[in-house]
């Protein structure tokens, strides 16, 4: 009796974990704007949606830790999600740099 009910605590508690990480959702990064035709509101809006992304991709890599306490993170997951939010960040930084130097 007490291995079925070990057993069944352990298929449960992988089964929560599978579910957990197919919960994890980053979302799609936003489209930022050409800094050399932006307007300063358009780049205003834009920069809100990058912090924005930034925060859900850090509460969708939270997530994949949760997920993968007792079991495996999914490291790729992971690391797919800090390059591309690593990446967006570069490329607005670009653009902010092009606008303000169109703005003085």
């Amino acid at each position: 009796m007490k291995t079925a009910v070990l057993f069944s605590v352990a298929l449960l508690s992988l089964t929560a974990g599978t579910a957990m990480a197919q919960s994890c959702d980053q979302g799609a990064p936003p489209v930022l704007v050409d800094g050399s035709t932006a307007t300063e509101a358009q780049m205003a809006d834009t920069m809100k949606a990058v912090k924005a992304y930034i925060v859900a991709t850090e509460e969708y890599q939270a997530c994949l830790e949760a997920a993968g306490r007792g079991g495996k993170v999914d490291v790729d997951a992971y690391n797919r999600s800090a390059a591309r939010m690593e990446a967006l960040a570069a490329d607005f930084n670009k653009q902010l740099k092009t606008f303000k130097a169109r703005n003085g």
